[in-house]
């Protein structure tokens, strides 16, 4: 009896550790952070092979970053990164690359890269060098995508070589872009304003007069390249060089006829716009100004003076993740904001410079999420977004907003009230939902701050048949807020709140 009651059991056995699902499942329970899992190995070959097989399907797509309290910005610490979101000291790089690379056997397709340039020289150039060869390799054979890796070296021979074999790629620097002599079709390519004036400044050196300057700009931009999606890295915070100590922010001009020719010679069908708070690009080129060669443009400056392009986009896709002044701009009025920013601009500007039927925007889940009075910044924004009775349009917004913003305290009567959705928009019956990593990052509370949180939405629209203009306002909050925050009570008592569609 006992003889078959064992083999039973290993029947059993051997049915779990041959179904690769059930064995998937039981690892899932493990915590994603490898390191603190690697006893498992031991216990068979199978085990092993799993753990192994997971771990290599999570590292197909890397992203290494240098994260910190953003409040303590001037005492940050330097001695470690993040990879995939798990913290790793400075020098657990290298055994941990070496394991991925030699134990496991990984084959990254994607890594992209932020903010190690912030780190000290020494370590973030052996960074460089260590993702180049244990994660990329010398061949680069299964490397699609390296976004950020030039912020580090500013444009090296090992990541020209790199920039020949992806599909997505940048931001370029000037150093690069001059070596794409090749013939090769991007899927999508990254550059920076700062790229756009290094461009016009190198035109202007090598000639005498404006005619010259753009037979050497239609030299440089070569139409052996093409790519279907231009993403523009915009520095929000850049200051001109011999600047008073306390600059005023802002963005700066940028060439037009150099943004003009890339658009147009490599053939781009969509553009996206990234709007950054600071890079390791601070310092404006300004040598380019004082020619009258280029034309200045902004994207937050009077639409008025902005000349129509005669191109078109299929799609311009807009983020505001990273931004603090276009966010807050776009959620305030100018007559609110000192000094004016002027993105009440920004809208026309994109379809004066990049015309297209179709805008998609998301403001920001962790950088100035807004807190307070939600009437006010749904009413800002529409007002923003009509500002120029815009024609042929479908402007989409995702807007991520914390509980606060939808009540108020009436100091009258010292109670919490709810406020109401402002007129012009109409309620899509539609529920919402989606997952972002989303609190900004607190040294104190570790790696499980970039956990995904479950946002609930509901979407908000304006129409304008005459003009047709479609306009998608989707309000996203935490799950857990709209749980832990909002007494019954509170909600019969106001049952056309805002916040109560989102129990309807």
């Amino acid at each position: 009896m006992s003889a078959k009651k064992n083999s039973v059991t290993e029947i059993l056995y051997a049915k779990v550790f041959t179904n690769q699902h059930l064995l998937e499942n039981i690892l899932s329970y493990l915590s994603n952070d490898f390191r603190k899992n690697l006893h498992v190995r031991l216990v068979n070959k199978s085990i092993n092979n799993t753990f192994l097989r997971l771990i290599r399907r999570n590292h197909r797509k890397m992203k290494i970053e240098y994260a910190y309290d953003i409040e303590h910005f001037e005492t940050r610490l330097k001695d470690y990164i993040y990879i995939n979101y798990r913290k790793i000291n400075n020098q657990d790089v290298l055994p941990y690359f070496i394991f991925l690379n030699t134990v496991v056997g990984v084959k990254v397709e994607k890594i992209t890269t932020r903010r190690l340039w912030m780190l000290e020289d020494k370590f973030k150039r052996r960074l460089h060098d260590l993702i180049h060869f244990q994660l990329i390799g010398s061949n680069g054979t299964n490397i699609q995508t390296v976004i950020g890796l030039e912020e580090i070296c500013d444009g090296c021979e090992k990541c020209f070589n790199i920039a020949k074999k992806c599909i997505e790629y940048g931001p370029l620097r000037f150093s690069t872009l001059q070596t794409m002599t090749y013939s090769k079709n991007y899927k999508k390519l990254h550059v920076t304003d700062k790229l756009f004036e290094d461009i016009a400044e190198y035109c202007i050196s090598k000639s005498k007069n404006k005619e010259e300057c753009f037979k050497e700009l239609d030299k440089t931009i070569l139409s052996t390249i093409s790519c279907d999606k231009l993403a523009i890295w915009v520095n929000e915070s850049r200051f001109l060089p011999n600047e008073e100590t306390d600059p005023k922010y802002d963005h700066r001009h940028m060439p037009r006829e150099v943004i003009d020719t890339i658009l147009r010679k490599w053939s781009v069908k969509s553009i996206k716009l990234s709007q950054l708070h600071f890079t390791n690009e601070e310092v404006c080129s300004v040598e380019w100004l004082q020619y009258d060669y280029f034309t200045r443009v902004r994207l937050n400056g009077s639409f008025s003076e902005t000349k129509q392009s005669d191109l078109k986009f299929n799609h311009v896709e807009v983020s505001l993740s990273y931004s603090i002044d276009c966010v807050k701009g776009l959620g305030n009025l100018p007559s609110e904001t000192e000094p004016p920013d002027g993105y009440d601009n920004f809208i026309p500007n994109i379809r004066r410079m990049f015309p297209t039927d179709q805008i998609s925007m998301e403001l920001p889940h962790w950088y100035f999420v807004p807190k307070i009075d939600i009437e006010k910044k749904m009413s800002t924004i529409l007002e923003v977004v009509t500002i120029e009775q815009q024609q042929n349009l479908s402007l989409d917004i995702k807007f991520f907003v914390q509980s606060g913003i939808v009540q108020k305290l009436n100091e009258e009567t010292n109670k919490e009230e709810l406020l109401g959705v402002v007129p012009g928009y109409v309620l899509q019956e539609k529920r919402l939902h989606c997952f972002k990593k989303s609190s900004p990052f607190n040294a104190e509370h570790g790696p499980e701050v970039f956990l995904d949180n479950k946002w609930i939405g509901r979407r908000f629209q304006v129409r304008d048949t005459f003009n047709q203009f479609s306009f998608n306002l989707d309000v996203y909050i935490k799950e857990k807020e709209l749980e832990e925050k909002f007494d019954k009570e509170l909600l019969q008592e106001y049952p056309n709140s805002f916040v109560g569609h989102f129990f309807a």
